[in-house]
């Protein structure tokens, strides 16, 4: 160990003379230079992001638009003295104080499960080995790299060689040897092989964050709601901006008195144009499905993974680790006739697993099953992965011995084995062969033709669960796609036991060119002897029918499709960059939670629309009428004409039928198919019904005008009177909404509806009371019942009778149109 040179790091936004030292791989950096490191935080701690930043949670929570003209508005209230009005405040301020609570709570929960699934790596100091987090790597450490393991930092190999994939920061799949001299980077990983490397760039310094740690993290979840969302907001922002000036220059123009009714219409508008508590649940409903997704052992990488999530509707999986635990056993060794015996192969494959040094699930069985010692030293080594399907070692004499699938080696005596291969793939056996040749490997492949020494029969063991998992996708509307590295008849032969649908559909791609397994796609449901690029295309072929695809994968040979995917599923237990690449890592490694996943991301998706539309309804309805009501008042006969509603006159609709009714209806439980676009879904729901609502206003006013113009003489001619009118209408038709919006009713609807009915009844009659007894003091919702008569109320009934049954009776026409359609659509099919 010795020093080699002195340089200036910044540290602290201090400049420190640093040491530079070059550990033996074997020794590693000792004590003392390790607490030289650790002094001066020389450790490869980045940036950690764990959802939201507490300046995005103030933000979102607390200084968002909305929240912001609401207290705008509140302010004016306060300024003239409307503090009855102030009512709406109750409300925002605990969904601010729920929506930081919940924020802060999901963040810090989403650390505490970062930390616990953060890579691991092994390191040499003092001469032992030490298994620490990435994080903790420190400059000049030796680490120790093997396949599936994630780069941590960058570095120079210092013995032995590994074969890397820079896929993550080249955007390129190709292989690349790396051995003695040669630099590795941080956010690649290994294929292959084993090494030592000295840690040279660390941290902020390593060339993966030079690059913004755009190659060792997953890609963000294209999120419709928030898209959607956040347009709709803008629109809505700027029209109630509009509308706020629009108002006050015509109140101006016509030299209108600014006194306390008028301010309280005006401020009334815009507070019911604002849908301020549906960004909030928005926010709510994904982290409080966070949170529930963690007690299922689901760590969620970003909120609007949820989303994507629940969107799936064809979920690709591999064979091992999903539909089988991974524990295999060694069933048989069949030599075959060249005449070795069972102890000869068995001390053949110890040499050939020494010399590689492989240590996937396949090498682990083999490990336990030949207990031999190795007794012979490789001269060339070509260890596994899954585009060659086998290992391969060179030892004395020029012979080399493979170990692999039998559709891929050169093998001369293949008709000898063929029916013992197909046999075994026939009952889901896995089946390797252990082959021999001489002078064979050529550009770190086997080239040459081998003979076939022994085949060796693995058994697979299905999860316990795996049946009823794999029904539940069958019974919930998700297709189910099985791409393996094994033989296609043996994992048909699995996925058929584990109650996989169609899985008597299946294709072998060995040597399928992209072109052509592109092509194979829509044929078949599984899919074997796929390399990594070819999964990929299978991901991009899906994706291309119209289908939202989730990747489940464990491996680095799963990388490139977990990219691609629309939502990607990662194993805790699997391969670094498989788990840093993915949405969703399951910390169990539990295949059998995932209908709970899903099912968890469709009841926030599902709810989130239904509730949406409450909340549109609303917005809908106060921007036509104020804008009706303000041209109105430009064009009209007098100068008393306004927007007619308070806010108070609001708050059974808005307190009740849409916040209470919102909150309870996003926690229901809801495993529907997805269908359509977010927007389209809750407009189809939300316009019909504000069409209504602002149907009931008209015709109340269509009176008024009326008597007005002393076309009829009802006893309507007072603005305020009518306004009372279409106050208890539309709270009334609230709840026909509601019913409409949350139709087909199952129990726990059908409580929530009748739970929304009786609290807007008790409000009207608690408001009919203490109006019609002269306690008007104690009115609390603004509407003065004591001015009604027998004409007025059958104008109330008129209204409302109409709109409920153009209402009802459109949206019962429209469903049966909608099943008619569907049946002609089925038949056809047929």
């Amino acid at each position: 160990m010795y020093k080699y040179g002195l340089v200036f790091i910044q540290c602290m936004k201090k400049e420190f003379e640093i040491t530079r030292y070059n550990p033996d791989y074997s020794t590693g950096l000792n004590e003392e230079q390790i607490q030289e490191r650790k002094l001066h935080k020389l450790n490869n701690k980045t940036k950690l992001t764990v959802g939201k930043s507490y300046a995005e949670i103030i933000f979102t929570n607390v200084l968002s638009f909305f929240n912001i003209t609401l207290f705008v508005i509140a302010g004016v209230m306060i300024a003239w003295g409307l503090f009855k009005n102030l009512y709406f405040l109750v409300v925002l301020i605990p969904n601010i104080i729920i929506g930081l609570t919940q924020d802060i709570k999901s963040r810090k929960l989403m650390g505490k499960l970062k930390v616990l699934t953060s890579p691991k790596v092994t390191v040499v100091r003092n001469g032992q080995q030490e298994v620490i987090n990435s994080a903790d790597v420190l400059l000049d450490d030796i680490i120790i790299l093997k396949s599936s393991n994630q780069i941590p930092c960058d570095g120079e190999v210092v013995e032995g060689s590994v074969t890397v994939d820079e896929s993550l920061l080249t955007g390129e799949s190709d292989k690349i040897r790396k051995q003695v001299g040669d630099t590795v980077y941080s956010g690649s990983f290994v294929v292959s092989g084993t090494c030592y490397f000295r840690a040279d760039k660390i941290g902020e310094e390593s060339y993966a964050a030079t690059l913004s740690n755009k190659a060792n993290k997953f890609h963000r979840s294209s999120s419709e709601i928030l898209k959607s969302l956040k347009g709709l907001f803008r629109i809505i922002g700027s029209v109630v901006s509009v509308m706020a000036i629009f108002m006050i220059v015509t109140f101006v123009v016509q030299d209108r008195e600014f006194n306390q009714d008028l301010i309280g219409r005006i401020t009334g508008s815009l507070v019911a144009m604002i849908p301020s508590g549906l960004y909030l649940l928005t926010s709510v409903a994904l982290t409080l499905a966070v949170g529930s997704l963690a007690k299922k052992q689901a760590q969620v990488q970003d909120f609007y993974s949820v989303e994507m999530l629940a969107r799936v509707n064809l979920l690709c999986v591999d064979k091992t680790g999903t539909i089988t635990d991974g524990s295999m056993l060694v069933k048989q060794v069949i030599p075959t006739s060249l005449g070795d015996t069972e102890k000869a192969i068995g001390q053949i494959i110890a040499n050939l697993l020494a010399a590689t040094k492989d240590e996937n699930l396949t090498a682990v069985s083999l490990k336990k099953y030949f207990t031999a010692k190795a007794n012979k030293t490789a001269k060339t080594v070509i260890p596994f992965t899954s585009e060659n399907k086998y290992s391969a070692a060179e030892f004395d004499k020029s012979y080399t011995y493979a170990l692999g699938a039998f559709e891929v080696l050169p093998i001369t005596n293949k008709d000898e084995i063929k029916d013992t291969v197909e046999a075994n793939a026939s009952k889901g056996n896995r089946v390797l062969v252990l082959s021999r040749g001489k002078d064979v490997i050529a550009d770190n492949k086997v080239k040459g033709n081998v003979e076939a020494v022994a085949l060796i029969i693995l058994e697979d063991h299905i999860r316990e669960n795996a049946r009823a998992t794999f029904a539940w996708f069958n019974e919930n509307n998700v297709d189910v796609k099985v791409i393996s590295g094994d033989n296609a008849m043996a994992v048909s032969e699995i996925a058929k036991n584990a109650n996989v649908k169609d899985a008597d559909k299946y294709v072998s791609l060995a040597g399928k060119s992209l072109e052509e397994t592109y092509a194979l796609a829509k044929e078949y449901n599984v899919f074997g002897r796929v390399t990594p690029e070819q999964k990929e295309t299978l991901i991009k072929a899906f994706k291309d029918m119209g289908k939202t695809v989730a990747m489940t994968g464990d491996g680095v040979n799963d990388i490139l499709a977990l990219k691609r995917a629309d939502c990607s599923i990662a194993l805790a237990s699997g391969a670094d960059a498989a788990r840093n690449v993915s949405h969703i890592v399951l910390l169990d490694n539990n295949f059998d939670h995932l209908p709970e996943v899903v099912g968890e991301g469709r009841r926030v998706v599902n709810n989130l629309q239904r509730t949406a539309s409450i909340f549109l309804v609303k917005t809908f309805f106060a921007m036509f009428l104020t804008l009706l009501f303000t041209v109105a008042s430009y064009f009209g006969k007098t100068n008393t004409i306004a927007y007619p509603f308070s806010t108070r006159n609001m708050y059974p609709w808005e307190i009740i039928a849409i916040g209470y009714a919102a909150f309870f209806l996003a926690l229901q439980p809801n495993k529907e198919l997805i269908n359509g676009k977010f927007l389209k879904n809750i407009f189809k729901k939300s316009l019909p019904a504000a069409a209504m609502m602002i149907g009931s206003v008209l015709i109340v006013y269509l009176f008024h005008m009326l008597d007005t113009y002393k076309i009829t003489y009802v006893g309507l001619d007072d603005f305020k009177t009518a306004g009372y009118i279409c106050t208890v209408v539309f709270n009334i038709l609230s709840v026909v909404v509601l019913y409409r919006i949350a139709s087909p009713l199952d129990k726990y609807r059908r409580n929530v509806v009748i739970g929304v009915g009786i609290g807007v009844v008790a409000c009207l009659t608690y408001e009919a009371i203490v109006s019609l007894t002269g306690h008007t003091k104690w009115m609390i919702f603004e509407i003065d019942f004591s001015t009604f008569d027998k004409m007025c109320i059958t104008i109330g009934i008129i209204s409302l009778l109409i709109c409920f049954f153009f209402y009802i009776g459109g949206c019962e026409l429209h469903d049966l149109l909608k099943r008619k359609k569907a049946s002609e659509q089925n038949d056809q099919d047929k």
